[in-house]
């Protein structure tokens, strides 16, 4: 993650950061940063940091882990093409150790797009610590490896709803259309942000049952009633609801975005609003 846990590359990639991490874990990874982190382009290597991951002090450990997923970020797992099977085992030893280590490493699996390390993460949606198991989701979806949907499907009946829109926001990133009847049932989930990721999820399936929660997502009045939803995750949301919109039902997009891009707020909103009518 960055030093503010929210990319920056695409609306579609903001909602989905909001969305899969409960507010405490990203004001945590900001502090992380800012009180005890070092810049990617300090010396420190990724054998480095995975020796103090192993051998660190308990503080050091999972500052490390966490400091390992930022290089990764930067693309410098190139340079070392066998360093999935280093991780994972550093991963299986510090499964009694603090659950930060793993929840890093778990991004730091993700990102290495090996798919070697499905099993591991797949496994890891068990874990006893549901922040744990929102991070393997997320790294699975980064994966992308349709052997892990069976698991995910799993996860969707979780008790808690973080872990099921991690889990949704998985299966949208993997794609398989094993996924559809579940997504379905998760719009009508009682937490909005469930129903968001797998509105989006079907989107890209072309599948119409994803037009009622559409347009709650371009409805700010009603975004608005979500409680402790903030100004910026809004925006991110209605961002992501147009191109999804424009995919099912381009039909609906005078009425939806019409007031949009005349009125919203927001002038991402809005420029995204005439961008879409201009090329409808």
């Amino acid at each position: 993650m960055s030093s503010s846990d929210v990319p920056k590359e695409s609306s579609r990639s903001i909602l989905f950061q909001f969305v899969l991490f409960p507010l405490g874990i990203v004001a945590i990874a900001v502090a992380i940063f800012f009180l005890f982190g070092k810049l990617a382009s300090d010396e420190q290597s990724i054998p480095d940091y995975l020796n103090e991951v192993r051998s660190g002090g308990r503080r050091e450990r999972w500052q490390a882990a966490y400091q390992l997923s930022q290089l990764i970020n930067a693309g410098e797992a190139k340079k070392y093409p066998n360093l999935v099977t280093d991780v994972e085992k550093v991963f299986r030893a510090a499964k009694e150790d603090d659950p930060r280590i793993r929840q890093y490493l778990s991004m730091v699996l993700g990102n290495l797009g090996d798919r070697r390390a499905t099993p591991l993460l797949v496994e890891a949606l068990s874990d006893s610590h549901p922040e744990t198991r929102i991070y393997a989701a997320l790294g699975l979806g980064r994966l992308r490896d349709p052997a892990a949907v069976p698991a995910l499907l799993t996860a969707l009946s979780a008790d808690e709803h973080d872990i099921r829109k991690s889990a949704v926001y998985a299966l949208g990133e993997i794609g398989d259309p094993r996924a559809v009847p579940a997504l379905v049932q998760a719009l009508s989930d009682e937490t909005a942000d469930v129903r968001f990721n797998a509105a989006i999820a079907l989107a890209r399936f072309g599948d119409t049952r994803a037009i009622g929660v559409i347009r709650e997502m371009l409805d700010r009045p009603r975004l608005d009633r979500v409680a402790g939803m903030r100004p910026d995750q809004k925006e991110a949301t209605m961002l992501a609801a147009i191109p999804a919109l424009m995919k099912i039902a381009p039909e609906e997009a005078p009425k939806l975005l019409g007031p949009l891009s005349q009125n919203d707020p927001s002038l991402r909103v809005r420029a995204a609003a005439v961008e879409a009518l201009r090329s409808s």
